[in-house]
């Protein structure tokens, strides 16, 4: 290409502009080029962060699940606590209306102990008055007895005299017997 002088310094110049809008284009490239490159990175570390949440996240999951299941099982066990009271406040309760049972009996006990006592006090009474008239008949049976067996003894002397007398009697009958009949 034939350039002319004139021209040519105005294709240098243009050149030079082309070259210098090309150096920075290529500058603005770089650039370009620099920021994508940070941008990467930033998206790269963003990833890195997302993906570490993730794990964050998965791992919170995880506890929130294992919390549940602790939750879940508390709640069983409070439940069981509660049947368990419940249960404890019915015993209580069967307790409570024995215990009101047995105390009533104890009341009706007490109450027919002390009937049980009057009457035996009632009964030692009479039986120390009845002692009292056995210990007076026995005197008496025995002043009876002593004039009884003194009244045996004198009959019995009686009767012995009266059996000797009759012997005596009928020895004389039979030897006047024999007086007479001879």
């Amino acid at each position: 290409m034939v350039v002319c002088k004139g021209g040519e310094k105005m294709s240098e110049q243009l050149l030079e502009k082309i070259l210098l809008v090309v150096t920075d284009i290529q500058k603005e490239l770089q650039d370009i080029r620099e920021e994508q490159q940070a941008i990467r990175e930033e998206q790269q570390a963003i990833r890195e962060e997302q993906m570490a949440i993730r794990e964050e996240q998965k791992t919170f999951r995880e506890e929130i699940n294992s919390l549940r299941e602790e939750m879940n099982a508390f709640r069983k066990e409070q439940q069981l606590i509660r049947e368990e009271q419940q249960a404890l406040k019915n015993g209580q309760k069967e307790l409570y209306d024995l215990m009101n049972a047995l105390l009533h009996r104890q009341d009706e006990t007490d109450a027919k102990l002390e009937a049980l006592t009057m009457d035996v006090h009632h009964m030692r009474g009479e039986m120390t008055a009845m002692k009292q008239e056995i210990h007076a008949l026995n005197e008496k049976i025995d002043s009876h007895y002593k004039q009884f067996n003194e009244r045996l003894n004198n009959l019995q002397l009686d009767v012995d005299f009266t059996v000797h007398k009759t012997t005596m009697t009928e020895r004389e009958l039979f030897k006047m017997r024999n007086r007479l009949f001879s």
